[in-house]
C-alpha cells in the first residue's frame, strides 16, 4: 500500500497519476484538500492564502489542468508594478525605470553598464556567477538598481542579511534584461513580456481552490483530520494523532522536510542534527474586503521602502471580478518574518492599513468591510550555504528509508504550482515502476 501524507498539490498530483486502484490511502491532517493552495469566502469576499496563480510553461501541465477545470480558468497578461519615490514603476524594475526621478534612472543606467562591462570577471570556471545572492544582486545588475530596489526588497522580504542567501534559486525567477533592453525602458520603452510569470490563469471564480478541489473526483477517499506524528520506517509503520496507526509499503510525504525527519523514530543523529540547520521564512497574509475599487489597476505590487512594512499587495479582484461584490476589492498583503518571531497580529494590522493609506490604496479603515488574518509559518524555503550542503545527504538518507519527500518544503525547493504538479506525476511513475 502506497500511504501519501498530505493532500496538497504534490500528494493530489501523485494520487492522480497512480491511476484507478486501490492502492493507496491519502491522510491529510486539515479538514479539507489543497494545503496552501485554498480559497475561503467571508462577507461576500473570496480569499486564497495569498495570491496562488498558475504560470504554465509545460505542455502536459496544461493538457491536465484543461481536463480537470474545462473553461473555468482565465488567461490573464500580468499588470504588475513597484511602488518606490512615490510613483508605480511597471515590473520588472529593472527594464522599466522611466516614470522614477531623473537622478535615480541615471543611477539606475550607470550602474547596469558598469556592471555588464564587469560581468565576465564574476564567472567562475564553468561560467556561472558565483557568490552569495547579494553579489550577484550588485555584479548582475550593478549598484544602482541593487540600491534603489533589489537589495531593500529582498531584505524586507527574506529579514536577513543577503551575503547569507545563496544565488542558486535566481536564475528563472528574476529577469536579466539586456543593455538595451534597459535603456529602452529608461526612454519610456516599456517591457511588459518579461518573467516567467508574464501571463497566468486564474479561476473565473471561487479563488485558486477550486483546482485540488478538481482532483477529488478522480481519486480515492481522503482521509481528513489525520495528523501524522511518527514514523517507523523499518518497521514501515506510521502513527497519526488520535493514535491510530498504519502499515505501508511505499510513503510519499509533503511534511515540511525538518518535520518529517524529527517524526522518524531511531533517525540517525547526524541526520536529525541536520533537520535543525534547515532555515524557512514565514509570512502573515491579511485579506482584506475594501469597499470601493480604488486601488491602482494592477495584480500585484511590490514595495521595497522601509516606511512601508509589507512586501506585496496583490488584488484577488484584479485577478477575477467574482472575488468581491460589485464595486468592492478584495485584497491581500504580505508580510515576513522569522519563524520564532511571536506576531502581536493587531500591531501588525494597524501598521499595514497605515501603509496602505500612506500608498492612498485605502482612505481610511472605514474602507474595509471585512479582515482576516493567515499565518503561514511554511512560506518560503532559505537558500544558504547550509542547505545546500546538507540538503543531498538528508535526501538520500530518505531514499533508502523507501521516502519519497515531495512539494516545495517536502523537497525543501522553490517550486511553483506547475513544478509540484509535475513532481506529483514523476513520483507515481516511480512508484509504477
Amino acid at each position: 500500500m502506497i500511504l501519501i501524507i498530505g493532500a496538497g498539490l504534490a500528494g493530489l498530483s501523485t494520487a492522480y497519476h497512480l491511476g484507478n486502484n486501490n492502492l493507496y490511502q491519502i491522510c491529510e491532517k486539515e479538514g479539507e484538500a489543497g494545503g496552501l493552495c485554498r480559497s475561503y469566502e467571508l462577507g461576500g469576499f473570496t480569499f486564497d492564502y495569498t495570491g496562488h496563480l498558475l504560470h504554465l510553461r509545460n505542455e502536459y501541465t496544461r493538457a491536465l489542468v484543461e481536463t480537470l477545470l474545462p473553461d473555468r480558468l482565465t488567461s490573464r497578461d500580468r499588470r504588475a508594478s513597484i511602488y518606490s519615490q512615490s510613483v508605480l514603476t511597471p515590473y520588472p524594475f529593472q527594464a522599466n525605470l522611466y516614470s522614477l526621478p531623473k537622478e535615480v534612472v541615471r543611477d539606475c543606467l550607470v550602474g547596469f553598464i558598469e556592471a555588464e562591462l564587469k560581468r565576465e570577471r564574476n564567472l567562475d570556471r564553468d561560467g556561472v556567477a558565483s557568490g552569495s545572492f547579494k553579489e550577484w544582486i550588485v555584479t548582475t545588475f550593478g549598484t544602482g538598481i541593487a540600491n534603489h530596489f533589489m537589495l531593500p526588497y529582498n531584505e524586507k522580504l527574506w529579514k536577513r542579511d543577503l551575503s547569507q542567501l545563496s544565488r542558486e534559486w535566481v536564475d528563472w525567477s528574476i529577469p536579466i534584461p539586456k543593455v538595451d533592453e534597459v535603456i529602452g525602458g529608461a526612454l519610456g520603452l516599456e517591457n511588459k513580456k518579461m518573467g516567467y510569470n508574464a501571463q497566468f490563469l486564474y479561476p473565473d471564480r471561487e479563488g485558486i481552490g477550486v483546482l485540488p478541489r478538481a482532483f477529488l473526483p478522480h481519486l480515492n477517499t481522503i482521509a481528513y483530520n489525520r495528523e501524522l506524528t511518527a514514523i517507523d520506517v523499518k518497521k514501515k509503520k506510521v502513527w497519526f494523532s488520535d493514535d491510530s496507526t498504519m502499515q505501508y509499503d511505499n510513503l510519499v510525504s509533503t511534511v515540511p522536510l525538518p518535520e518529517l525527519i524529527a517524526m522518524i523514530r531511531d533517525v540517525p543523529p547526524r541526520i536529525a542534527e541536520m533537520g535543525k540547520r534547515l532555515k524557512h521564512l514565514s509570512v502573515l497574509d491579511i485579506n482584506l474586503g475594501i469597499t470601493s475599487d480604488l486601488l491602482p489597476d494592477q495584480h500585484w505590487i511590490y514595495f521595497p521602502e522601509p516606511q512601508v512594512p509589507f512586501y506585496r499587495a496583490g488584488v484577488y479582484s484584479h485577478f477575477s471580478s467574482s472575488s468581491a461584490p460589485p464595486g468592492a476589492a478584495s485584497l491581500y498583503v504580505e508580510i515576513s518574518y522569522l519563524p520564532e518571531t511571536s506576531l502581536d497580529r493587531e500591531s501588525i494590522k494597524e501598521a499595514a492599513y497605515s501603509g496602505l493609506q500612506a500608498c492612498g490604496m485605502i482612505t481610511s479603515r472605514n474602507d474595509i468591510a471585512v479582515e482576516d488574518t493567515v499565518a503561514i509559518p511554511y512560506a518560503y524555503v532559505v537558500y544558504d550555504e547550509e542547505r545546500r550542503k546538507i540538503l543531498p545527504d538528508i535526501m538520500s538518507y530518505l531514499k533508502k528509508c523507501g521516502i519519497f519527500s515531495i512539494g516545495r518544503y517536502g523537497s525543501w525547493e522553490y517550486m511553483s504550482m506547475e513544478d509540484t504538479l509535475l513532481q506529483g506525476k514523476t513520483v507515481a511513475e516511480a512508484l509504477h515502476g
